[in-house]
């Protein structure tokens, strides 16, 4: 018997689906896990267990290692507390969405489930090489859940602009999430206003919202595209968007 990815059964089989119950589980399931890694680090931390230098990023210097523990690490409990409130906010909101539009597509809702896999796997490898590659941006001991729940805030965005005009490929759609993002986006500076020495810089909440509006974007178009050609063209596109930070920091890093 010959066996079959996943992707090429979905590009065969325009019917898989994910029921909105077992999203809603999954939602559950997935915080309630990550809430427990984010506390386990912080206890690991305060305890002087694992040192701050070995899970933090640093423009100075950065161990391999804390390229994917920074985003779940965390200084100090008001921050830790912080980050855990709004993520867990989120996670309501998204379950709030699955129950106010119950015509969607069932297929949609394995948009937010791929994106939220893939916020814990190879995101933050992602996140972190892209934070270090900003050019002028001096980093020392960055630790943060932020960019994750800012990545978070922008799959709300796209699955709020999806819910509402239903087509991942049409321009109203990529026009509102465009402009509910781009003002989400230029929002994040005036915490830093309010706050000149903010425990972590708002260019890594700016890049986790892009990341979180691209990511679903893509993932959506490609899972309710009737192309078959345009979803390969998305799901290069994603991995291109994941893999390319990753690559040019280890360019950077040999030279």
């Amino acid at each position: 018997m010959t066996w079959r990815p996943p992707l090429s059964e979905h590009l065969n089989d325009r019917n898989i689906s994910l029921p909105p119950s077992r999203f809603r589980l999954f939602i559950l399931i997935y915080w309630l896990i990550l809430g427990i890694v984010l506390v386990a680090m912080w206890t690991l931390l305060y305890c002087g267990i694992l040192p701050i230098d070995a899970v933090s990023l640093s423009s100075a210097g950065t161990p391999v290692q804390a390229l994917y523990l920074a985003p779940f690490s965390h200084k100090i409990p008001q921050h830790l507390l912080a980050n855990t409130l709004t993520f867990f906010l989120l996670g309501i909101t998204l379950t709030i969405i699955t129950v106010l539009f119950r015509k969607l597509d069932s297929r949609f809702y394995l948009c937010p489930f791929i994106a939220c896999i893939l916020f814990v796997t190879i995101l933050p490898f992602s996140f972190s090489t892209a934070l270090l590659l900003v050019p002028g941006l001096q980093l020392v001991d960055i630790v943060g859940f932020s960019g994750i729940v800012s990545a978070v805030l922008g799959m709300t965005i796209v699955t709020i602009a999806y819910a509402v005009w239903k087509n991942f490929e049409s321009c109203r759609f990529f026009i509102g999430m465009l402009l509910i993002s781009a003002v989400v986006f230029l929002l994040f500076p005036l915490a830093e206003i309010q706050n000149p020495s903010p425990l972590v810089p708002n260019t890594a909440h700016q890049i986790g919202l892009v990341y979180g509006v691209l990511i679903t974007w893509l993932i959506g178009a490609a899972l309710t595209t009737n192309s078959k050609k345009r979803a390969y063209l998305y799901l290069s596109a994603l991995l291109a968007a994941l893999l390319l930070p990753i690559i040019i920091f280890g360019i950077t890093v040999l030279l």
